[in-house]
């Protein structure tokens, strides 16, 4: 019985606490609404290049009147069958101005046909599938297959950066071309016509994407969690007040909160970054010096984040919801382990005013291709000013928990 009173009077004070109550309703309907909505769609408007210096014609011989030319247009065929929602394409007419753009960021594949593509396919159709009889000029005639491999195939650049990326190109091309080769004969593969070259030559594994966003994700967590708790322990321990009546501004103080915690982040950062490459193997072929800007810039952010979340926050257990309430949100919508391609334009804002998002995008930059501060200018600019308005903010709520003791 005296255990029901204590869940009575427990359950009472959670009711009465407008906060907690909102918490616990909202919490996991909103975590619900964005679980199924980031996870569920399909890739959208992946820019591609492509150049089509297919002239559409197949020159083969024949066991009635020698050899004859066939329009085909497989090239042509090829676009045609191409999901438009899924791709953004672009045509060009330079094959060597089409490949370099795959380098140029949010390109992620230059399909290249050389002017022989159609030629090449029929021939190494029959070749595959033995004789045909078609219909040509008004008379029957049978195709017969050549000694040799006709050649070229089309080349495919893919940015590999991105496994899940790739894996959806792949599987759109190829789908594309076997509708193409339907028309001409099953026993030839789509594998067979696309010479696929990776930018990277394939060596970054999903692990070696996923990594940098777990890095992200981790300082996300230790730098809020951290900070916030201390903030709110000092506050309703009357250290922060006794703080701020000394003879020091409150800036002085936030600064000093955030350096404290930019140096714990730092060696935190140190610690994830050299189990990963020591233990796994991660990816790590860019500049120390830029990852190490890009961790200070997004922390400080956190700091200031966490900051305001001990200003709204009664005591640590609801600092701790309100860290929760920014924490799992960012692993679904930030793209640590789903792209930001597949997600809604509903879902895409909240992914945009995420700071792990742009993290998350540096680090892989820097990480993985080897970016340098030239290829990561916009997210370390956002982070930047992310972190300069959150410092500013932080001071004006550290002015403001020295009263609210």
């Amino acid at each position: 019985m005296k255990s029901l009173v204590v869940a009575g009077n427990v359950l009472h004070r959670v009711v009465r606490d407008a906060r907690t109550l909102a918490l616990i309703v909202v919490l996991p309907l909103f975590f619900v609404l964005l679980y199924g909505n980031s996870f569920s769609g399909d890739f959208r408007d992946l820019a591609i290049v492509v150049v089509n210096e297919d002239n559409g014609l197949a020159s083969v011989r024949t066991a009635e009147v020698g050899r004859i030319t066939l329009a085909v247009g497989l090239a042509d065929a090829f676009l045609a069958k191409l999901n438009r929602q899924t791709f953004d394409v672009t045509i060009l007419t330079d094959a060597d101005a089409a490949a370099a753009r795959v380098a140029e960021p949010g390109v992620w594949a230059t399909l290249i046909f050389p002017r022989s593509f159609s030629h090449a396919v029929v021939n190494d159709a029959l070749r595959e599938g033995g004789r045909r009889i078609v219909e040509h000029e008004g008379r029957t005639v049978t195709l017969l297959p050549s000694d040799v491999a006709e050649g070229p195939s089309a080349t495919l650049v893919v940015d590999d950066s991105n496994p899940l990326v790739t894996q959806a190109i792949l599987e759109a091309f190829t789908e594309a071309i076997g509708g193409v080769l339907a028309t001409q004969q099953a026993a030839l593969t789509p594998e067979g016509l696309l010479d696929v070259r990776p930018l990277y030559g394939g060596q970054i594994r999903m692990l070696d994407f996923t990594a940098p966003g777990i890095i992200g994700l981790a300082l996300t967590l230790i730098t809020v969690m951290l900070t916030a708790l201390s903030v709110v322990r000092e506050r309703t321990s009357g250290t922060l007040t006794r703080v701020l009546i000394a003879p020091i501004r409150a800036w002085e103080v936030t600064i000093g909160y955030t350096f404290a915690f930019s140096l714990i982040a730092l060696a935190q950062a140190a610690e994830l970054f050299l189990a990963s490459t020591l233990l796994f193997d991660v990816r790590f072929v860019g500049s120390p010096g830029v990852v190490a800007l890009i961790i200070v810039l997004f922390t400080i952010g956190l700091q200031g984040i966490a900051t305001l979340i001990s200003t709204v926050s009664r005591n640590e257990a609801q600092a701790m919801q309100f860290v929760l309430f920014l924490l799992i949100p960012s692993i679904m919508i930030s793209g640590v382990f789903w792209p930001l391609e597949t997600m809604p334009a509903t879902i895409r804002p909240l992914a945009y005013a995420s700071p792990l998002t742009y993290a998350n995008s540096a680090l892989r930059k820097a990480m993985l291709t080897g970016h340098g501060l030239g290829e990561t200018t916009f997210e370390i600019a956002v982070l930047g000013a992310f972190a300069l308005a959150m410092l500013c903010l932080s001071v004006l709520s550290m002015r403001r928990q020295a009263y609210t003791a």
